[in-house]
């Protein structure tokens, strides 16, 4: 993860890493040397050395700062200097520095409390006297007068850096000598000043006599451990409020907070939880977003490494193919011999073009996990971060990395090869003599068997879809759908094409069907893949279908009405050819003046009459005192006894039996047969003005109104 650890301006580990607003970090004498005058404003300040950068760090508010120092220190503190010895991005209140931070941070902190761009009592900030702009992405950071100073630190990133430095035993280069082109290496640091010297400049700048012989001068692993443990010191602390430390986080300003900044500062009326709480859930979720783009990461690893493999792979194939080629040019004539050579010259150059191919796949891909396990690195090491404020201040970027890593991710890692490893080419030794100069390949070889996708596969109601895809390495003209009848028989096709999804509609209820398919080319077909099972639903679920102007159908189809006086017939959305079917219809409102016909019908009867009245439909009439029964406009078992609003009649069909049985409010009402009837029968109603009826489907047939041959055949 080195790569992340290294300013982007001048490419060495960040020194003091201070934030922009556009998330990216840079040295804080980076960002001084960068920084310049916003229209009208005054020159900026000398860019500070990190001399000056280490002495401010050790002025930042700590309990360690010398008494002599406190005094000459105090001013600075007002303008949260800190240094690489903080633990953290500086929390407390907005930098001075950042105008405008506000509006880039979404209301990330005012001036002095972090209120929220709400807070209409706020201030309008003030112009911007300096900018500092990003080498990376070119935009540009607003601050104040104290311009590169008052920049947010980077408390975090310069943990990681010390971390990183120390494990891998970096050396720490002279702070007195860096601006040559070779910085040598410290060998001692100065607990009183602050600064790593290399013997040269030990010597001349720092030598052991007057009052710097009194001044401590301790090892560079040393120097390192007491800057930590200077930052240590002042971490977690207000920054409005010293002597408290920061328990609280303020989800409105996004900054953590003291107690006495929530009961007497701007966030008292915020939204603010406990800071640990907050940093744990935060933590969890970044831990959580590491973990699917490290089992990516290993995924990817797995996958180049095949890559790598398929290289073997292509000149193995190659060789095959070359073998092929050999021994059939070798039964011919003289006169092929040289088409021979041509052959195989071709064959190579494609090998050439596939290896070269995976080369700058795997290359590629090896750039992209580098970059991905630098990011991942980076977020674990924060992760191990202690300081909840510190954490807390970095996680947003971190998740925005995160989140910009797997995007990208998704985007440009496709685990697939860019081209395939087999050669699909056959020699055509049958051609005659005079089209010597015209052998070639044959187009294709056939097929491989395609394989179901079960995962895409479904069921719904009567209807399934089928999914699958084809064998990697072949060359597919179109696919071959069959599938059963849905009681283990014989297979039928039902699709022939391109495509490689199909959905068969009208299917039996309660049926399990076997599907299997197969791929064709113009040099013949594949077997059969292995036959995929799916069940359609055990009951049927439907909607009213109608085009007739008179209906009025409600938004999910399931309650229907007439505008006129006439009969409308309205026709449910599925068809039963097989199995037992049960469903009710709600009377919602009924006038003793209208007429309802409830039962089934072919989908290609006459829609303007009642139902019952041509042959293909079979109907229960019934009114406020009668019902009968009706086919082919034929009248029969008249009874007494009708519907009012609030009444429901169930519907129970039983195509094994061929009956159509009634029932009004759970009474038997009679029954209707369909003996000799074929095809598919639709749910039907007819009606007429004043009526609204509700329909209910999916439901089970009541056992009552089973015998046990019925509920066999279920």
């Amino acid at each position: 993860m080195e790569e992340e650890l290294r300013c982007s301006q001048c490419s060495g580990f960040y020194h003091v890493p201070v934030l922009l607003v556009c998330h990216h970090a840079l040295c804080l004498a980076c960002a001084g040397a960068l920084q310049k005058p916003a229209a009208a404003a005054p020159p900026p300040p000398p860019p500070p050395s990190r001399a000056d950068e280490e002495g401010s760090s050790s002025s930042g508010g700590s309990s360690l700062v010398p008494p002599a120092e406190e005094h000459e220190t105090s001013e600075v503190d007002k303008l949260s200097v800190l240094s690489d010895a903080d633990s953290g991005v500086s929390c407390s209140s907005r930098p001075t520095s950042l105008v405008g931070a506000s509006e880039e941070r979404g209301g990330g902190g005012g001036s002095g409390g972090g209120n929220s761009i709400s807070n209409n009592s706020d201030p309008p900030p003030p112009p911007p006297v300096y900018t500092i702009t990003c080498p990376k992405c070119g935009v540009a950071t607003p601050t104040d007068e104290s311009g590169a100073q008052g920049l947010t630190r980077f408390r975090v990133l310069a943990a990681v850096v010390d971390k990183h430095l120390e494990r891998y035993q970096v050396a720490e280069p002279c702070q007195l000598c860096e601006g040559a082109e070779m910085a040598r290496a410290a060998q001692v640091f100065c607990d009183q000043c602050l600064v790593f010297y290399c013997g040269p400049c030990r010597d001349s700048c720092h030598p052991a006599r007057g009052p710097l012989a009194s001044h401590w001068l301790v090892s560079v692993a040393e120097g390192r451990a007491l800057l930590r443990a200077r930052r240590r010191e002042r971490e977690g602390r207000c920054g409005h409020h010293p002597q408290e430390h920061v328990s609280m986080f303020c989800v409105t300003c996004r900054v953590p907070v003291c107690v006495l900044c929530l009961h007497h500062g701007r966030h008292h009326t915020h939204d603010v939880h406990a800071l640990n709480a907050v940093t744990k859930t935060h933590k969890t979720e970044l831990s959580q977003a590491l973990q699917q783009l490290s089992e990516k990461a290993r995924a990817a690893t797995e996958f180049i490494h095949t890559l790598k493999t398929l290289s073997d792979e292509v000149h193995g194939n190659c060789r095959e193919v070359e073998g092929v080629i050999a021994a059939q040019v070798d039964a011919l004539v003289e006169a092929l011999q040289t088409r021979r050579s041509d052959l195989i010259n071709w064959v190579r150059r494609q090998r050439d073009a596939k290896v070269h191919a995976l080369r700058e796949q795997v290359q590629d891909y090896t750039h992209t996990l580098q970059g991905t396990t630098a990011t991942i690195h980076f977020c674990i090491e924060a992760l191990k971060e202690s300081d909840p404020a510190s954490f807390m201040e970095a996680q947003a970027i971190l998740e925005e990395r995160v989140c910009t890593v797997s995007e990208d991710w998704e985007r440009t890692m496709i685990p697939e090869p860019r081209v395939p490893p087999v050669f699909n080419l056959t020699l055509d030794d049958k051609t005659l003599l005079t089209a010597i100069q015209q052998l070639t390949f044959i187009q294709l070889k056939p097929p491989g068997t395609p394989a179901m996708i079960p995962e895409e596969c479904s069921a719904e109601n009567n209807s399934v879809t089928i999914a699958w895809a084809p064998h990697h390495t072949s060359c597919v003209t179109g696919y071959t759908l069959e599938i059963d009848d849905g009681s283990n028989g014989p297979f039928r096709e039902v699709y022939t094409g391109e495509e490689t999804v199909c959905t068969i509609d009208g299917l039996h209820f309660n049926s399990i069907y076997r599907a299997r398919v197969k791929a064709f080319n113009n040099s013949g077909s594949s077997a059969f893949c292995e036959p995929l099972c799916l069940q359609t639903a055990a009951v049927a679920w439907f909607t009213f279908e109608t085009n007739h102007a008179d209906h009025t159908l409600s938004e999910n189809g399931c309650t229907v009405s007439c505008d006129s006086y006439e009969h409308r017939v309205a026709l449910g959305s599925v068809g039963f050819s097989r199995g037992i079917h049960y469903w009710e219809f709600h009377i919602e409102r009924y006038d003793g003046n209208a007429d309802i016909a409830f039962g089934v019908g072919r989908i290609d009867i006459c829609k303007e009459m009642i139902l019952g009245k041509c042959g293909g439909s079979w109907s229960m009439y019934i009114d406020g005192e009668r019902s009968w029964f009706m086919h082919g406009g034929e009248h029969f078992d008249r009874k007494s006894g009708g519907v009012r609003a609030g009444d429901t009649v169930g519907l129970l069909l039983i195509l094994p039996e061929k009956t159509l049985t009634f029932y009004v409010n759970g009474d038997l009402q009679g029954r209707v047969s369909l003996a000799g009837i074929g095809g598919v029968l639709y749910p039907a109603v007819s009606l007429n003005r004043s009526v609204v009826l509700t329909v209910q489907t999916g439901l089970h047939p009541p056992k009552k109104y089973l015998n046990p041959s019925s509920e066999a055949n279920m």
